[in-house]
């Protein structure tokens, strides 16, 4: 028995399932590549908690089997529900995931877990002061973050079987606690959902003559920069450039990035959309030229392979996370953080520069398509397996 952890909120309602559709895409696969039953754990969400990109399935044609735990109002396993949790840690031969404290419940059963990691230390601090205003608490709370990761993961990753980090911040992070580790990059991106490469070329001739197309897709909150990207438009508006931005997604700044997109005018179009499920997302990303990500957190975000996948070069701050992998991928434009203005010089700099824009586009395609959905999962998948094998 494989058991695990996932972080995301599931419910299980007459029968069905619903879950968001990447976790369930990523558990077909784990289904037919690892050949012992697997149950994912994860927290019971609520009635009137939206599942962003959500499917709707019958359980009994899962697969794969589901226990959902209740928690309290500050994210705690009740204590009612440790047992349940206890009993499918003690009927497993290892445990992937990290979530609901599962590793000190690994230790104390003996058996071996793998961690998912995706936060660094930095990102975790981030992420934990955001949510308060007063400099007071967000030092307060910067303070316990740190602490709690210094008495708690790190000695969780000290004893896990090993790693698994989801982008580059936490991979070279982790290599203090554990060298057993192994580096990937999540994504929705399939194989079936990558832009045709004479398609690209075809937009890319096509661009010549109407405006640019800017992209956003993704949570509609601070982290996210969600109204940051916005305000990238809004400053391209005022050097003179003619483009079209789209948004798609949902969140708490959805009516501040409505109030900003009304600001446009003239030769400037700014749209915001509701979410929309992820292969029309996809199908979508593909006529447009550029993506603006102007994330505060340096988190490995899935937007960043998905927008290379539609051949898209991204624009936005230089955290952590998209820094590096402009590097590693020779693709897109790096901008201080907080600074709107400067992205918008770095779209003007593909809008004027036909060449750069096609170069990035098919290089940003190159970077993704060694990088799919499947090749990643695989890569997972198949330490899973060899961990297994070790422990039989």
């Amino acid at each position: 028995m494989l058991t695990m952890f996932h972080s995301n909120p599931a419910r299980i309602v007459n029968g069905n399932l619903l879950v968001d559709r990447k976790f369930h895409l990523g558990m077909l696969q784990n289904v037919r590549h690892i050949k012992t039953p697997i149950v994912s754990v994860h927290p019971q969400g609520q009635e009137n908690e939206p599942i962003f990109d959500g499917v709707d399935l019958p359980y009994d044609q899962l697969g794969y089997g589901i226990l959902t735990v209740q928690l309290d109002s500050r994210g705690r396993v009740l204590p009612s529900e440790l047992s349940r949790m206890e009993g499918q840690i003690a009927v497993s031969r290892l445990v992937y995931g990290d979530s609901m404290g599962s590793p000190a419940l690994c230790r104390k059963a003996k058996v071996p877990y793998v961690m998912i990691l995706e936060y660094d230390l930095k990102t975790q601090v981030t992420v934990t002061a955001s949510q308060v205003k007063s400099p007071l608490r967000k030092a307060v709370r910067a303070v316990r973050c740190a602490a709690t990761y210094a008495a708690t993961q790190v000695n969780d990753m000290r004893h896990a079987h090993s790693l698994h980090c989801n982008g580059y911040p936490i991979y070279d992070e982790s290599r203090f606690f554990n060298q057993n580790r192994l580096l990937y990059l999540d994504s929705r991106m399939s194989a079936d959902l990558l832009i045709d490469a004479a398609a690209l070329r075809e937009r890319c001739s096509a661009r010549i003559g109407r405006p640019l197309r800017l992209l956003y897709s993704g949570r509609y909150e601070a982290l996210k920069g969600a109204t940051h990207a916005v305000r990238v438009a809004l400053e391209c508006m005022k050097l003179g450039l003619e483009f079209e931005m789209h948004c798609y997604g949902q969140g708490s700044q959805k009516g501040e990035m409505q109030v900003l997109a009304a600001q446009s005018r003239g030769n400037a179009k700014i749209v915001i959309h509701d979410v929309i499920p992820y292969p029309e997302l996809a199908a979508q990303a593909r006529t447009f030229d550029v993506f603006v990500c102007c994330h505060i957190q340096a988190d490995p975000s899935c937007s960043y392979l998905e927008s290379f996948g539609a051949g898209l070069p991204i624009v936005g701050f230089a955290n952590r996370m998209w820094k590096r992998l402009s590097q590693e991928s020779g693709v897109g434009f790096v901008a201080p953080m907080e600074r709107p203005d400067l992205v918008a010089r770095d779209v003007q700099k593909l809008a004027v520069d036909q060449q750069v824009l096609a170069s990035m586009s098919e290089k940003a395609l190159e970077f993704a398509s060694a990088h799919l959905f499947e090749r990643e999962s695989l890569r997972r998948i198949d330490a899973l397996n060899t961990a297994m094998n070790s422990l039989s």
